[in-house]
């Protein structure tokens, strides 16, 4: 095969071809200057270009593939980076890059790249334009977080419903953020709802708007959110705890596209894009007949999943020293780097909040320190959490023992029993704390305490 790569460093250039000889290959290099480059790559019958995403301070692997593909030059390329930041990462999933190769990187790995396209039946798919990355970003390892950035970048290219997976705390509105910055519409409004937080008799006005003298309370007309959102975004979030009569309206308006306010007999159309959120197991919600399996699949066309804090332990690390800078910046610390004594500390932590605890955590252990550096000592806030969630099982186990004893107490843990759950419910109204507590998820818990006729919503 034919190979192509372009590096501004000769060094880099000499290594990476002299991989590929040994593996029979042809190649060229170039440095990504050259006034006759599109002519040469198609002189030469280049079947694949690998480019390094730095060329020069002011040209970059990124520009030189955009120049490329708009002289219809459709090649496959790979992109060779030691700077695999979210930016880089989303700008090339936009243009159509598939294969990142992080530097420093050994012969095993470039090869594991070259080799998928020695077969003939590969295309290259279409590029898309590049749209200017978002102020915020979703920081993570490369490991972690490459085929996050590939699916943003596939997302803003195109108009699908997209579903969010991801506990409380992972970063679900960080993410849908970044699908609308970088789609084409970006400049169009995001309205972000939370399903869970709406009373479900004012969930569909609160959603299409209202027409004045509509019911009781409406004194004058409302637009809904769908309206408010024009061509931009419409964020759902907690999708999952959507009553089962919303249901059926969301699957209407998803397929439709068309939606009336309440009270009005306009039919209008939704010009914007669906992205929708959950930390509850849609398919386990499906089976349970709480979730309807043809909304489920309106809305995953594309499904990304993020992973909790606890599966991401070797980004504690980043996480610590972006949050660190970030307090720095709005809180006006001066805070250097974190201790391995307070970094062990972190690492050995459950992180039932996920970033988000992890960031609160941060910034008022730079509240706290007191000096350049944080130890162990100034993480105040993670002992107070850890020393709540102990207290509140304790609490929990207590009165579970104390009632019905240690055998009876196990059986009706396995069981979930009403007493259990009543008991359980009686000292923790909370229903997002207590499903916490006994490690099921919230929407679970809701059904079981609705079965036993414990917890009523609808009130």
């Amino acid at each position: 095969m034919k190979i192509a790569i372009i590096d501004d460093q000769q060094e880099i250039r000499y290594s990476v071809a002299k991989i590929l000889q040994r593996h029979h290959h042809a190649t060229f290099q170039y440095n990504g200057e050259e006034s006759t480059l599109e002519e040469s790559i198609q002189e030469q019958g280049i079947e694949l270009l690998i480019v390094d995403i730095m060329l020069n301070e002011n040209f970059t692997g990124i520009d030189l593939i955009k120049k490329l593909k708009a002289n219809a030059i459709t090649t496959p390329i790979i992109l060779m980076t030691a700077y695999t930041t979210p930016t880089n990462m989303i700008e090339a999933s936009k243009i159509g890059i598939k294969d990142i190769l992080q530097k420093p990187f050994d012969e095993s790995e470039l090869m594991l790249l070259v080799n998928q396209y020695l077969s003939p039946t590969h295309k290259d798919k279409k590029a898309h334009p590049l749209i200017k990355q978002g102020a915020e970003e979703f920081v993570g390892s490369f490991e972690t977080m490459k085929d996050i950035y590939k699916k943003i970048g596939i997302a803003a290219n195109n108009m699908l419903s997209v579903l969010i997976y991801g506990e409380t705390g992972t970063g679900k509105e960080l993410i849908a953020k970044l699908i609308h910055t970088n789609c084409l519409h970006h400049e169009s409004d995001f309205i972000a709802i939370n399903c869970a937080s709406i009373p479900k008799e004012l969930f569909e006005s609160q959603l299409f708007g209202h027409e004045k003298g509509s019911f009781t309370s409406a004194d004058k007309q409302h637009i809904g959110y769908a309206e408010q959102t024009g061509d931009g975004t419409l964020f759902l979030d907690e999708i999952g705890e959507l009553d089962s009569e919303l249901q059926s309206k969301l699957l209407r308006f998803l397929e439709t596209k068309k939606f009336r306010r309440v009270g009005g007999t306009k039919e209008l159309s939704f010009n914007g894009r669906i992205i929708c959120a959950t930390n509850a197991n849609l398919k386990e919600n499906i089976l349970n007949h709480t979730f309807r399996e043809d909304l489920y699949f309106r809305l995953s066309m594309l499904s990304i999943s993020l992973p909790t804090l606890k599966e991401r332990q070797k980004d504690i690390p980043i996480l610590c020293e972006h949050f660190i800078s970030r307090a720095n910046r709005d809180l006006q610390t001066n805070i250097t780097a974190i201790k391995e004594d307070a970094l062990l500390k972190l690492q050995q932590h459950t992180w039932k909040g996920n970033i988000r605890e992890l960031r609160n955590i941060i910034y008022s252990a730079c509240l706290n320190a007191r000096d350049e550096h944080i130890n162990s000592d100034d993480l105040k806030e993670l002992d107070n959490c850890e020393k709540t969630s102990k207290n509140d099982m304790a609490l929990l186990c207590q009165k579970f023992f104390q009632e019905y004893g240690v055998e009876k107490a196990h059986e009706l843990e396995k069981t979930m029993r009403k007493e259990l759950l009543l008991s359980a419910f009686s000292l923790c109204p909370n229903i997002t704390q207590l499903s916490s507590s006994l490690g099921i998820s919230r929407n679970t818990l809701k059904k079981q305490l609705k079965e036993y006729a414990i917890y009523d919503d609808s009130k």
